[in-house]
Protein backbone atom coordinates (compact mmCIF):
# COMPACT_ATOMS: atom_id res chain seq x y z
CA UNK A 1 0.00 0.00 0.00
CA UNK A 2 1.28 3.35 -0.80
CA UNK A 3 2.61 5.18 2.21
CA UNK A 4 0.36 8.13 1.28
CA UNK A 5 -2.74 5.60 1.50
CA UNK A 6 -1.34 4.78 4.88
CA UNK A 7 -1.32 8.20 6.00
CA UNK A 8 -4.53 8.59 5.30
CA UNK A 9 -6.11 5.69 6.77
CA UNK A 10 -4.22 6.57 10.02
CA UNK A 11 -5.64 9.58 10.67
CA UNK A 12 -9.39 8.21 9.60
CA UNK A 13 -8.86 5.76 12.55
CA UNK A 14 -8.33 8.29 15.64
CA UNK A 15 -11.26 10.55 14.36
CA UNK A 16 -13.71 11.93 16.56
CA UNK A 17 -16.38 9.80 15.95
CA UNK A 18 -14.61 6.70 16.32
CA UNK A 19 -13.50 7.31 19.72
CA UNK A 20 -15.40 5.95 22.87
CA UNK A 21 -15.14 6.64 26.08
CA UNK A 22 -15.90 2.68 26.52
CA UNK A 23 -14.36 1.44 23.80
CA UNK A 24 -14.49 0.50 20.00
CA UNK A 25 -18.29 1.10 18.29
CA UNK A 26 -19.11 3.54 21.46
CA UNK A 27 -19.28 7.78 19.93
CA UNK A 28 -18.43 10.27 22.24
CA UNK A 29 -20.82 12.76 23.14
CA UNK A 30 -21.20 15.66 20.99
CA UNK A 31 -20.67 19.07 23.12
CA UNK A 32 -23.66 21.26 24.02
CA UNK A 33 -24.42 24.02 21.13
CA UNK A 34 -23.29 27.66 22.30
CA UNK A 35 -25.21 30.33 21.47
CA UNK A 36 -22.69 33.78 21.06
CA UNK A 37 -23.65 37.04 22.49
CA UNK A 38 -24.77 39.72 19.86
CA UNK A 39 -22.45 42.81 18.81
CA UNK A 40 -23.36 45.18 21.37
CA UNK A 41 -26.12 47.71 20.03
CA UNK A 42 -26.78 51.75 20.86
CA UNK A 43 -29.96 51.45 22.46
CA UNK A 44 -33.52 51.18 20.43
CA UNK A 45 -36.22 53.39 22.94
CA UNK A 46 -35.80 56.35 25.67
CA UNK A 47 -34.77 54.62 29.21
CA UNK A 48 -36.48 55.64 32.36
CA UNK A 49 -35.46 59.10 33.52
CA UNK A 50 -34.65 59.66 37.03
CA UNK A 51 -36.20 63.56 38.70
CA UNK A 52 -35.31 64.46 42.32
CA UNK A 53 -37.82 66.22 44.83
CA UNK A 54 -36.90 70.11 45.40
CA UNK A 55 -33.53 70.76 46.47
CA UNK A 56 -33.10 73.17 48.68
CA UNK A 57 -30.32 75.34 47.08
CA UNK A 58 -29.58 79.16 49.17
CA UNK A 59 -26.01 77.67 49.29
CA UNK A 60 -25.54 78.75 45.78
CA UNK A 61 -27.02 82.21 45.74
CA UNK A 62 -25.68 85.40 44.41
CA UNK A 63 -24.88 86.45 48.18
CA UNK A 64 -22.72 83.11 48.71
CA UNK A 65 -19.22 83.25 47.55
CA UNK A 66 -17.94 80.34 45.29
CA UNK A 67 -16.36 79.30 42.59
CA UNK A 68 -17.26 75.88 41.76
CA UNK A 69 -19.85 73.88 42.21
CA UNK A 70 -20.25 70.16 42.04
CA UNK A 71 -22.98 67.18 41.71
CA UNK A 72 -21.55 64.35 42.97
CA UNK A 73 -23.39 60.93 42.12
CA UNK A 74 -22.67 57.98 44.54
CA UNK A 75 -23.34 54.21 43.93
CA UNK A 76 -23.82 53.92 40.29
CA UNK A 77 -24.89 50.28 39.29
CA UNK A 78 -22.44 49.64 35.77
CA UNK A 79 -22.79 45.98 35.34
CA UNK A 80 -25.28 46.17 32.45
CA UNK A 81 -25.39 48.79 29.55
CA UNK A 82 -23.17 51.99 28.87
CA UNK A 83 -24.89 55.29 28.96
CA UNK A 84 -24.21 58.70 28.50
CA UNK A 85 -26.40 60.51 32.00
CA UNK A 86 -27.19 64.41 31.22
CA UNK A 87 -27.81 66.21 33.88
CA UNK A 88 -30.72 68.65 33.56
CA UNK A 89 -31.50 70.77 36.32
CA UNK A 90 -35.34 72.35 37.30
CA UNK A 91 -36.55 70.71 33.15
CA UNK A 92 -38.55 67.44 34.82
CA UNK A 93 -39.82 67.10 31.46
CA UNK A 94 -36.11 66.47 29.72
CA UNK A 95 -35.30 63.22 27.67
CA UNK A 96 -33.34 62.68 25.04
CA UNK A 97 -33.94 64.94 22.84
CA UNK A 98 -33.74 67.81 24.73
CA UNK A 99 -31.28 70.40 23.28
CA UNK A 100 -28.18 70.16 25.62
CA UNK A 101 -28.30 74.22 26.16
CA UNK A 102 -28.02 76.09 29.37
CA UNK A 103 -31.58 77.22 28.86
CA UNK A 104 -33.06 74.10 28.71
CA UNK A 105 -31.29 73.09 32.06
CA UNK A 106 -28.36 71.12 30.83
CA UNK A 107 -25.78 71.18 33.34
CA UNK A 108 -22.98 68.57 32.10
CA UNK A 109 -22.74 64.86 31.63
CA UNK A 110 -21.18 62.12 32.43
CA UNK A 111 -20.69 58.43 31.16
CA UNK A 112 -20.65 54.88 32.53
CA UNK A 113 -19.11 51.85 30.75
CA UNK A 114 -21.10 48.88 31.19
CA UNK A 115 -20.32 45.35 31.25
CA UNK A 116 -22.91 44.20 28.98
CA UNK A 117 -24.72 42.14 32.08
CA UNK A 118 -23.71 39.23 33.82
CA UNK A 119 -22.58 35.71 32.19
CA UNK A 120 -21.69 33.43 35.16
CA UNK A 121 -24.55 31.59 37.10
CA UNK A 122 -26.71 33.22 39.94
CA UNK A 123 -25.22 35.40 42.42
CA UNK A 124 -21.74 35.26 40.27
CA UNK A 125 -21.76 39.08 40.01
CA UNK A 126 -22.84 39.40 43.53
CA UNK A 127 -20.47 42.78 44.77
CA UNK A 128 -19.29 41.07 48.82
CA UNK A 129 -16.89 43.92 49.85
CA UNK A 130 -18.26 44.18 53.19
CA UNK A 131 -15.99 41.14 54.79
CA UNK A 132 -12.57 42.20 53.42
CA UNK A 133 -9.92 42.48 55.71
CA UNK A 134 -8.68 46.49 56.11
CA UNK A 135 -5.51 45.48 54.87
CA UNK A 136 -6.43 43.06 52.21
CA UNK A 137 -4.93 44.84 49.23
CA UNK A 138 -6.50 42.78 45.97
CA UNK A 139 -8.37 45.11 43.86
CA UNK A 140 -11.57 45.54 44.90
CA UNK A 141 -14.63 43.86 42.68
CA UNK A 142 -15.00 44.81 39.04
CA UNK A 143 -18.42 45.70 39.41
CA UNK A 144 -18.11 47.79 42.50
CA UNK A 145 -20.71 50.83 42.12
CA UNK A 146 -19.34 53.95 40.60
CA UNK A 147 -19.03 57.55 41.81
CA UNK A 148 -19.18 60.23 39.49
CA UNK A 149 -18.79 64.05 40.12
CA UNK A 150 -19.77 66.86 37.14
CA UNK A 151 -19.10 70.55 38.02
CA UNK A 152 -22.80 72.07 36.97
CA UNK A 153 -21.61 75.69 38.43
CA UNK A 154 -23.08 77.66 35.48
CA UNK A 155 -26.24 76.54 35.22
CA UNK A 156 -27.16 76.17 39.07
CA UNK A 157 -25.52 80.06 39.43
CA UNK A 158 -28.16 81.11 36.93
CA UNK A 159 -31.13 79.24 38.61
CA UNK A 160 -30.18 80.20 42.41
CA UNK A 161 -31.03 83.64 40.89
CA UNK A 162 -33.98 82.82 40.17
CA UNK A 163 -35.52 80.36 42.41
CA UNK A 164 -34.43 78.86 46.05
CA UNK A 165 -35.06 75.35 45.29
CA UNK A 166 -33.78 73.13 42.08
CA UNK A 167 -34.73 69.78 40.77
CA UNK A 168 -32.57 67.10 39.08
CA UNK A 169 -33.13 65.35 36.12
CA UNK A 170 -31.00 62.61 35.01
CA UNK A 171 -31.69 61.54 31.33
CA UNK A 172 -29.44 58.07 30.58
CA UNK A 173 -28.55 57.29 26.81
CA UNK A 174 -27.61 53.89 26.08
CA UNK A 175 -24.71 54.09 23.58
CA UNK A 176 -24.11 50.00 24.30
CA UNK A 177 -26.13 47.15 25.29
CA UNK A 178 -26.46 43.27 24.73
CA UNK A 179 -29.51 41.40 25.17
CA UNK A 180 -28.32 40.95 28.59
CA UNK A 181 -28.78 44.35 29.86
CA UNK A 182 -32.22 46.08 31.20
CA UNK A 183 -32.58 49.35 28.54
CA UNK A 184 -35.39 50.77 30.20
CA UNK A 185 -33.88 50.52 34.25
CA UNK A 186 -30.43 52.01 33.36
CA UNK A 187 -29.61 54.98 35.72
CA UNK A 188 -29.26 52.88 39.18
CA UNK A 189 -27.85 54.94 42.04
CA UNK A 190 -27.18 55.21 45.95
CA UNK A 191 -26.77 59.25 46.57
CA UNK A 192 -26.18 62.46 45.23
CA UNK A 193 -25.20 65.87 46.78
CA UNK A 194 -24.35 69.15 45.93
CA UNK A 195 -20.82 70.30 46.95
CA UNK A 196 -19.60 74.01 46.52
CA UNK A 197 -15.98 75.04 46.96
CA UNK A 198 -15.26 78.36 48.16
CA UNK A 199 -12.16 80.30 46.97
Amino acid sequence: MPASDKRAKSKGAVSRGDRGAGGAGKKAREPAELRPLAVPKRGTHPAATFTSKAIPIEFAGPEHRYNRADLEIQGIYHGEASSEGRIFLNNPSADEKTPRTPEAGYAGSFHIFGHGGCLGDPGHCEVNEHNREEYDFRPPHPLTPANKRVSVTNTLREIAKRTKTVTVTIVPVVTAATELCDTDNVFRFENMRFVTYNP
